[in-house]
């Protein structure tokens, strides 16, 4: 099993909250990415034709 070396922290674009996740996405036509939590990104997904992921962040890193 890996060990964890470090924890960090950042907060959603939308709610501000910190949280364990967060996703890299763009949501508008030529707009830049953000990062948002998971119930952020239930809000700003569906039907949204500009929607683009970006990738996972992880507050627990392994190196």
């Amino acid at each position: 099993m890996a060990k964890i070396k470090r924890i960090r922290t950042k907060p959603c674009s939308r709610c501000t909250e910190t949280n364990d996740v967060l996703y890299r996405v763009r949501i508008e036509e030529d707009g830049d990415w953000i990062f948002v939590c998971p119930a952020c990104l239930e809000k700003v997904k569906p039907a949204n034709p500009h929607y683009q992921y970006g990738g996972t962040w992880k507050s627990k890193k392994r190196h």
